[in-house]
Parts: structure tokens; sequence; C-alpha cells
């Protein structure tokens, strides 16, 4: 069965530190992502690395997604850049908690082999905090699909390593089911729930960050997803990322709510199939 349920960190992006614990918590999230940004932005409010953490007790939270990672397959300047980045993050679970951070699929002019290498530093890093890391595939990289991820997750030999299944990047990026199942269900770091069309309205990033639905709502098929990974025995968390412009102008509290009752639903409806 899959894990806990949490709220992703651009779903409430707007949201100040306590307004995004407060949603959380009233849905019945078990915790939320966070991001560099809000982080900074919630010690610049005046607020302890104490205070965070005891807010997040007061609200029966914890942080278990941190990121994320872009330019881990780079040289150079660019790495340097990119691994100043990480240590930031890494600060952030030192103080909060954290059970993986995510890191963006790109290029693959390299090669598997150079790229699983670079990869296996981010997890070597990751692993000194006590983090997983998840590859997250986007449709308009290289590395687009759970088999791309997944072959350089596992060529990098490291345990800690494995595959994000975002289902809006899983449907518009080429991934089929035969790539989830030669997948081992325990190298699945997170899943990550939104529904949507399949057609492109306007460019992919567009479509990406402003038109996704709430689970159920669209043309993805999740209740058959949910149902795959499971009797696959994927046991990985949930985060809820539904981007949509209907969403934002809600409260916070309200667009939370939401994704959460869509999200249980189609866990449900997944559930009763299987039975």
């Amino acid at each position: 069965m899959l894990g806990d349920l949490y709220l992703c960190a651009s779903m409430v992006d707007a949201a100040p530190f306590e307004e995004r614990l407060a949603a959380a918590s009233a849905a019945g999230y078990t915790g939320i992502g966070l991001r560099p940004t809000h982080y900074r932005a919630a010690r610049a409010s005046g607020l302890s690395d104490a205070d965070l953490r005891a807010m997040l007790a007061g609200h029966g939270l914890e942080v278990l997604e941190l990121g994320f990672v872009a330019d881990w397959w780079e040289t150079g300047e660019k790495a340097a850049r990119a691994q100043a980045y990480e240590r930031s993050i890494y600060a952030i679970k030192d103080a909060l908690g954290g059970r993986h951070v995510m890191t963006i699929s790109g290029p693959t002019a390299d090669g598997a082999d150079a790229l699983a290498e670079r990869f296996a530093g981010v997890c070597d890093r990751a692993a000194e905090h006590g983090l997983r890391v998840g590859l997250e595939t986007l449709p308009w990289t290289d590395m687009h699909d759970v088999a791309t991820a997944w072959r350089i997750a596992e060529l990098s030999g490291r345990a800690n390593g494995g595959p994000v299944y975002d289902t809006w990047h899983l449907n518009r990026g080429g991934t089929t089911p035969e790539m989830i199942r030669a997948t081992p269900p325990d190298r699945v770091v997170a899943i990550q729930i939104s529904d949507g069309s399949h057609d492109v309205v306007g460019s992919e990033l567009e479509d990406t960050f402003h038109r996704r639905l709430l689970p159920g709502q669209g043309e993805f098929r999740l209740a058959e997803f949910v149902a795959l990974v499971e009797s696959l025995g994927v046991t990985a968390p949930v985060g809820v990322e539904v981007l949509a412009d209907e969403l934002r102008a809600l409260p916070t509290a309200e667009s939370a709510r939401l994704g959460m009752e869509a999200t249980r639903s189609v866990l449900g409806a997944a559930r009763a199939t299987a039975t």
C-alpha cells in the first residue's frame, strides 16, 4: 500500500509557513514539501529553526520532501552552483527534517555512465544527511520516462536513489506500464499525483504549471495507475501536486482540502477495484 500523503511545496507555493502548515494539518496530510525559498522566507520573518520545529510539531506534521536540485548532470561551474544549492537543502533537512530530496531530469548527451556517476554523487551527499534522492522525469527533457530514470539510478549503484512517479509527467512523457513493472518497487522514492488531459494546451511548460486537474477529474486513469503500483508493492509516500490557476485563486486551506479529498477518492477507487 502506498505511504503517507503530503502537500507538495508548489501546490501552495505562495503560502507563508504557518498558513501552509495549518492548511496541511486541517486537510489531514502527514507532512509537507518545502523549498529553500519557503524556508528563507520563514526565517526572514523572524522565526528561528526552533520556532519552525515547534510549529511543525504543533500541527502534527513533518517535512517529507525537499528540493529541487537541477543541473546535477553538469560539470565545472554549473555543477559547483548546483552543489551549493544542494547544501542549502541539506541545511534545511538538518534543521527541520526530511525524507527525500528531489532532482529533476535533464540532457543525456554525456551518456548514461557519466550521468549515473554524477547522480551517485548526489546520492552520496544526500545519504550523509539521511535522505533518499528522487529523480523526477520531465517530458521536455531527454530523461522523459521512467525507463531512462531507472537506468541512471540503477547504474549509479546507490540504494538511496530512484525514480519519482509524477503522474502528470508519466502521462505526458511516454512512460508505459511495462516500464513501471520493470522498476523495483522499493526504489520508487515518491509519487506525485495530479490529473489532466493528454492534449497539450499552449506550451508543455504552460500546461504543466497552470492547467493540472484534481485527481479523478482528467484523463490519466489514476485509479488504474494506483492499483498497478500497489499490486507491485510500491509503498512510497504520495505528494499532492495540482498546479492550477483555479486552485491558486482559492484560500490555501481550501486548495489543500480539495487536493486531499480528490486523492483519497482515487485511492479508494483503486483499492475497491483491486478487491
